[in-house]
């Protein structure tokens, strides 16, 4: 265990320093296929850039799909200033509170996101949250053509850097992107894991993309693949800070195990219920581990990879397994590497018992 908890970290601290915004996610790409290359039958990249490595085992078996998205919530350059500021748009659905004042990167420069100096502000001012259009990006340029000089044009990414950094307890860590760093480290011990053992089936494990801006690369994926079923690993927030409630916010507190998420969705339910034979699978993998675990929704606060790929075809049995997180959407989400390797545990059992699930009955009663 504690091989495999140091292993999951570096792996989290080398993704820490990637930056992947929504569509401009080649750093993320790149270290992924890299990751599963060794372990896999086959590593292949389609054309925007979702990474599919291919273990393949009874050619008879079922066919599953795991899917963690490679890229996170970032900032485009809109528009600049005469002055050498720059204007930016969000690329992802998030607070503009977690971006002012913060440190970011424009491609290889420094910048940090401004507002009016506090001293300057008035008591309306100081209380008030600072709308995406009246941030700007100071890269320290005094013209629009110092910018240009920079290479820095209309269209570029702006991400948050935050390296990994440990706490006085070692096992909880904090870091940028998190979400779904810690499913894509999740995702890449598992199939060095499940290196040179038989499966029952074939395993698809997929890095997708565009997960940010509306769950597309997940879509595109399971479209090509048409998995017999699938589960989306991803982050899920937590709610055992001073400010929230396990019970009216989240069911989900770090340290506690894997979350196993039951119902998500943005606005309008954009989401997904987990299918009831999936659900039935992944306690039945948790339990016969000892894995603890965590049964928790997320209506109206975000949605998985499991909204896009459920709906492809004539509908693919989908769930989501999650690492709780503090602090979404900051460059300071914290994690405890322990939900990690007991997630690491659940889906290797799960994949290990692929030639027990049955899933051609909705109405089976083990998935009620």
């Amino acid at each position: 265990m504690l091989a495999v908890k140091a292993a999951l970290k570096q792996l989290l601290r080398e993704m820490a320093g990637r930056h992947a915004v929504a569509g401009f996610e080649r750093a993320m790409v790149t270290y992924v296929r890299d990751q599963l290359a060794p372990h896999a039958d086959e590593v292949a990249v389609d054309r925007y850039g979702n990474v599919t490595a291919v273990r393949r085992g009874r050619a008879d078996g079922p066919r599953l799909m795991l899917a963690a998205h490679l890229d996170e919530v970032g900032l485009i350059v809109k528009g600049i200033e005469p002055s050498g500021f720059l204007r930016v748009d969000p690329l992802g659905g998030f607070p503009p509170a977690m971006f002012a004042n913060r440190r970011v990167r424009v491609g290889p420069h420094f910048g940090v996101v401004g507002q009016r100096s506090g001293h300057l502000q008035s008591a309306e001012q100081q209380q008030r949250v600072v709308p995406f259009r009246e941030l700007y990006v100071d890269v320290g340029a005094d013209s629009a053509a110092e910018v240009a000089a920079l290479g820095i044009r209309i269209g570029d990414p702006v991400a948050i850097p935050g390296e990994l950094a440990e706490f006085a307890n070692p096992d909880r860590v904090a870091m940028k992107a998190a979400d779904d760093r810690t499913g894509c480290a999740t995702l890449i011990q598992l199939f060095r894991e499940l290196a040179g053992r038989e499966l029952a089936g074939t395993l698809y494990g997929v890095g997708t993309v565009l997960e940010e801006v509306g769950l597309r690369g997940a879509q595109m994926a399971a479209y090509r693949l048409r998995p017999d079923y699938a589960v989306a690993l991803d982050g899920q927030p937590a709610a055992d800070t001073p400010d929230s409630s396990l019970a009216q916010d989240a069911a989900v507190a770090l340290g506690r195990g894997p979350t196993i998420l039951l119902a998500a969705s943005t606005g309008h339910f954009r989401g997904s219920l987990a299918h009831p034979a999936i659900k039935h699978y992944l306690i039945q993998a948790a339990e016969h581990e000892g894995v603890p675990y965590q049964l928790c929704t997320n209506i109206g606060g975000g949605s998985t990879d499991a909204a896009s790929i459920h709906l492809v075809g004539e509908g693919i049995p989908t769930g989501t397994v999650g690492v709780p997180r503090r602090y979404s959407y900051s460059a300071n989400e914290v994690v405890d590497l322990n939900d990690l390797v007991n997630g690491v545990r659940l889906l290797r059992r799960f994949v290990e018992a692929m030639g027990e699930h049955e899933l051609s009955a909705f109405s089976d009663p083990r998935g009620g």
